[in-house]
Parts: structure tokens; sequence; C-alpha cells
């Protein structure tokens, strides 16, 4: 029944995908990579795979003695080698391997702890050997006999961790709080036959995973709705989402173009407002749990799988979501690659170290960031501001994340006072693959216009979409931000004489909550209702949808009574605005921007010797342009020379400071005072 049901809707999209382009993806841009790696990553699996020496003596002192004995040698970050461990180690790994590795912020721990011999409670006997050895030198297998009241490494590791996150009541004590649960095999558990319908898959799944499923069915993933605390006026509401009353600058809205939309639906069949949520067996679990790569949506089937996908293979090799599960959704969101949002893009699916730290330093997977609890995702997007929790960079690392002791660091460490992290350490933007940053639909319909392309091949025009602008290698867009957001929404009214904010942050320089933070800034031209002033949902895809009538008046006849809403009858073309934050492709730290880069009175006029007088141990040139060759290299590489050399990355006019606060001041302190030899 399922595959006779498939073949209708393939017939009935024939002349709808051979008319026009979709605003889904035709095909997946993903391209598997056999040999890649993240070379941080692979570092620290080395570096946890080795077995040490077993330390048998160790000094009885008390903490009290050793701290006598050490006296001014304390011991603290300075000291610190290795910020980041995979606590990974064959020793446990081979009696109990159910779970995989915890990723050890180190740095954080011992920032947070601030005594050093809270963990590493002893030091070895041989005064040879380093003042602080790792918990495996110490704590090996279990029951040694030479060693009766010395505790395996598994236990030292949960004793120590889960009782000092149970007393300072912080950080996870439940197993999968720490580690992702090995998934078993399904070859033998599936009770499905070869070449079974998508729905005989999401059955078989519900004979185990029956919770699972209830949990999915209140989320946000599937509902496309949800909750939005920090939507300003719509604290309290939950039925906001891009299912029900958004509406944007891109694809306009999903009213009567369901099949399209829905290609990116966690489920089968939403094919109009009738498609039953509660409803588990519409559920498509492969999309989310493939790992094999080869799982594939199909081109405005609303939401069924490519006929050629081997779904039984699939899903005899379930596990959990990876960069590919999400990316195949949210890197081509807008219609293609990195289209909509600017920073996720198919660069991430085997991303570069110098592009992204995070994902190709040290193999993070989306799920390492957003957390996931009963299926319900924490993150926020300014595009749809449902959220399910909030994702942070002090989720990993600390408020005062510079920890050199440096001069130069507690500047860095007061500039979090203004600035959100991502605005230093996001210099560039779609600095791989292009992005849309204009989409103009009034211009339509022109048949005799030629189609252009830009510098990465992408087309410029299409007939039955519009003029588009694309760019490359972007400096971001900075506004106030304090967690807070505006969004348009369905119905609301438009500004009549100028453009249309669509989305954007929430804060100004008088807010003492809000952050500077990097945006990127999408311009749009779509239809609005000239009589009701609210912008018009159009029907574009399929039967009676403008690509084939190319009857706009049509379109929204159609359009606007799918989404249930008046249209007058009269239409006009109107502009719109749409921040989108940046929050991924963040390059090594090596790579943030430069004090030169934005404070142009440093870079040109006396430097730091504004306010600091000369000293030998401080190169106040040097801080200004911190590591500026690494960037000039960097953007050389990636064909963007001129950004490294800009000293204007900044618009302070813009953000309302009087000018340069190096010279005027910050928003509550006056302009520093000058030093004069």
């Amino acid at each position: 029944m399922m595959k006779r049901q498939l073949s209708s809707i393939l017939l009935f999209l024939t002349t709808l995908i051979l008319s026009a382009p979709m605003c889904f993806a035709a095909e997946s841009v993903f391209h598997e990579v056999k040999d890649w790696t993240a070379p941080r990553q692979e570092e620290a699996k080395k570096f946890t795979a080795e077995v040490l020496p077993q330390v048998n003596e160790v000094l009885q002192e008390t903490v009290h003695e050793r701290r006598r004995r050490l006296g001014d040698k304390k011991i603290g970050l300075k000291d610190m080698t290795r910020k980041y461990f995979l606590l990974n180690n064959p020793l446990i790994n081979k009696t109990d391997d159910q779970y995989g590795p915890v990723r050890f912020m180190h740095a954080k721990h011992a920032q947070l702890i601030d005594n050093c011999f809270e963990c590493h409670h002893h030091r070895p006997e041989d005064l040879k050997t380093p003042e602080i050895v790792r918990c495996s030198a110490c704590h090996q297998q279990s029951f040694v006999v030479d060693l009766p009241g010395r505790i395996g490494l598994k236990a030292a590791y949960h004793r120590k961790c889960i009782q000092c996150h149970k007393e300072e009541n912080k950080g996870p004590v439940t197993c999968t709080g720490c580690h992702a649960e090995h998934v078993v095999s399904h070859k033998d558990l599936l009770k499905i036959e070869e070449d079974p319908d998508p729905d005989e898959v999401t059955a078989d799944c519900l004979r185990c995973h029956d919770d699972a499923a209830n949990d999915m069915l209140h989320t946000a993933h599937w509902l496309w709705k949800g909750p939005t605390p920090f939507l300003e006026g719509r604290e309290t509401e939950t039925e906001t989402g891009k299912g029900t009353n958004l509406i944007n600058n891109y694809c306009i809205h999903i009213a009567s173009n369901y099949r399209q939309c829905t290609s990116c639906h966690a489920g089968y069949g939403w094919v109009d407002n009738s498609f039953d949520f509660s409803d588990k067996n519409n559920m498509d679990c492969l999309v989310c749990h493939d790992t094999t790569n080869t799982y594939l949506k199909g081109q405005s089937l609303a939401g069924y799988p490519d006929e050629d996908v081997d779904l039984l293979y699939v899903a005899q090799n379930v596990g959990k979501s990876n960069r590919k599960t999400c990316g195949d959704c949210h890197f081509s969101g807008g219609g293609g690659d990195n289209v909509k949002h600017g920073d996720l893009s198919s660069a991430l699916y085997y991303p570069e170290e110098q592009m992204d730290v995070h994902m190709g330093g040290y193999d993070f997977v989306c799920a390492d960031c957003h957390q996931v609890d009963k299926h319900k995702i924490s993150g926020l997007s300014l595009l749809s501001p449902v959220t399910e929790g909030r994702t942070t960079c002090n989720d990993c690392h600390l408020p005062d994340p510079h920890q050199g002791g440096t001069l130069f660091d507690a500047h860095l460490n007061t500039h979090r006072n203004s600035l959100s992290c991502t605005t230093c350490h996001i210099p560039v933007f779609a600095s791989k693959i292009e992005t849309k940053t204009l989409w103009d639909w009034s211009q339509t319909g022109d048949k005799k216009r030629e189609i252009t392309k830009s510098k990465a091949g992408r087309k410029e025009y299409s007939l039955s979409k519009g003029k588009f602008k694309w760019s490359a290698g972007e400096k971001p867009e900075y506004a106030w931000f304090n967690g807070r957001a505006t969004r348009y929404l369905l119905g609301d009214k438009i500004n009549p004489d100028g453009v249309t904010n669509m989305g954007s942050p929430e804060g100004d320089i008088t807010d003492s909550k809000s952050k500077i933070a990097p945006f990127k800034v999408h311009v749009g031209v779509q239809p609005a209702d000239a009589i009701n002033n609210y912008l018009l949902v159009g029907h574009i895809y399929g039967p009676g949808g403008y690509i084939l009538t190319e009857d706009w008046d049509k379109s929204f006849v159609s359009g606007m009574a799918e989404a249930g809403m008046a249209y007058s009858g009269e239409y006009k073309w109107v502009p719109t605005v749409q921040y989108i934050s940046l929050n991924h492709q963040i390059p090594p730290k090596e790579l943030a921007l430069s004090c030169g880069q934005c404070h142009e009175s440093l870079a040109k006029g006396e430097g730091c010797a504004t306010c600091h007088q000369e000293q030998k141990e401080h190169n106040f040139k040097e801080l200004v342009l911190n590591n500026i060759e690494k960037k000039r290299q960097y953007f050389k590489d990636h064909d963007l020379p001129n950004l490294a050399d800009r000293t204007d990355y900044m618009d302070f006019k813009k953000l309302g400071y009087k000018d340069d606060p190096v010279k005027t001041g910050g928003r509550f302190k006056k302009a520093p005072l000058i030093y004069k030899k």
C-alpha cells in the first residue's frame, strides 16, 4: 500500500520537479571522505590509550604538608599541559565497554576547583617524577593483591567525579549524563523483511522504543512549534513555530507548500494541515539515527525517503545522531547548501580544523553542544525562536575563559562584560560556501532576463523565485543582544513606510545584560496585502501554484486560504530584513579578532600606551595585532585578503558609542585617563 502511495506522489509531482528548482535541495550535498580525521581528537585518543607503569608507592603526607613542602612552587593553571582529555583508558574498556568516552574539560575543572590537590591527592614517592601524574598512573586494575587499599581506575573516576558533582550540585551524576551509551547492533533485533515500507520500519522501532516515540510526540522537531520564553511578548506561548505562524523572507511559509517544506520533517506524509501529530506511526526514526551515511529524504515527498534508500540496511545500523543526520536538513535550510544560516553548511560534514575547531579539531557532533533530553534538543535561533533549552559557550568554558594571567588576558576577560564569545571568535562567516544575503521575489517572471551566476557559480536569478545575492567570506554584522528577540509572525502589521523587521535581537547599549553579538543579515523583498498591511503567503509549488500558473494573485488566494487568513485581492512588494545569529564555524583562538581589527585608535594611534606606560615586559604593538600574521595567511588561503588588514570591524557609532570607546570611554565608564609623557 505504501509503495503505491509513493508512486502516486512521484507522478503527482513530476510536472513540479521538471518545471522549477525546488525550495528543498534536490540531492544531498554530502560526500563521504574516508580518510578525514579531527587532529586534536586523534591526539587525545592516543594520549588516553597509553597504559602507564603502575605507581605503587606514594608520599604519605597531608594536603597541608604538601603545600608547605612546595612553598612558592604552588601547582596551578600555569603548570597545566593539557586542557582537554578523553576519559577512555583501555584498562577500563578491557572489562567494560558499554559506554563511549567522556569529553573532560580539564582546564574548566581546574579553574572551578582552584585546587589541583583535590583530584591529584597524592604524588609518587619517587621525587624524580612530576608532582602531579595522571589518575591512571596510580589507579589501574581493581583488586591488586599488593595494593589492597587502592581502588581501580573506573572506581576512582566515578567516586571522585560523581561525589564532587553531588556536593557542588553541579554537573551530571548519571551514566548517560557523562557518556554516550553504545548502541547495540540491530541486525538480529529487527522483525522486518527485505525491502520494507517506511511505515513498517517505524512499526518495528515502536516495538521496543514506544516510550521514546511518546517523548518525541511533544518535541519541537516533531511539532514544528513550541515554547518561546525568550520571544518578546510571546513568553508564555507554545504555539509559535514554522509549522504554524512563523513566516520568513526565504521560502516564506509552509501553508500550501507542505510537500516541499516537510521534506525535512522527522515524519512521513505531512501534506496538509490535517496531518495527525498524535500518530507515532508517522514518525521517521531513521532520519536522525542513520549511521550508514546512505539515508536520504526524497525530493518534495513530504518526508518520505528517496526510493533508492535500502531501509533494511539503514534500520540494521541505527545509532546516535551525527553531523550528517542533523546537517542533511539544517545545512540545507532555505533550499540549498548554506543558503539560510551562513554558518551551517556542508563544509561541516568533514570540516578542517582552521574553519571549525570544535567539529574539525575535536570531532564534535551537534549533540555535544545541543544536549538532548527525551528527544528535546537545546538551542535557540532567531529564525525559529522555539527553544527546549539554551546552549551557551559557558556550558564548557568559564565566564572568564582567558586564564594566562597576563595584561592581555585581563583585558579579554573584561571584554566579556560587553561582548559575546562569538564576537571575537567568529571573524568571518560563509568562509567556505556562499550564503544568500538577498532574495527579491518581486522580480519573478522576467523571461528575457539574462541569468548571471555568483563567483561560485550559483544562479543569481530564477524565473519562478526572483533575484538572489550570494556572499562569501563576509564580516558579521554586530548588534546588542540580551538573549531575547523580536519576531514577525503571520498576521502582524508591516512597516508601511520602511523595512519590515522579520526578526532581530533585543538589547541596546544602555542595557547591562546586553552584549555585542555577530549576525548575518538577510534582506528580502516579498509580497504583502496592500489593504490589510500584513505579509502574504503564496502558493508556490504544485497544481495551482505560482511556478505553474505564473499568476501571483491566484497564488495568494490559495496560499492565504490554506493559512486561514483573509486576502484583500490587492498585493504589493515590500522590503524586509532578518537577523540570523552566528554560533558555528569557530576557528582556533589564534584566528580570533585582534584588538587592532576593531579598535582603529589602537591600531593607528598610540595603542595601549594611551592608558598604560610603556613597559619592557609588554610589547603593546604585538598585543594590539595579536596573531595578525596567522590571520593574514588564513584569509589569504581562503581568498579573503582584505579582512585581516581591516581596522574598522566594529562600527561603534552604529552600536551607540560616541566613537571608539578606547578614546571616548565604555558604555558605563568615562573616557580613560590618558598617560602623558
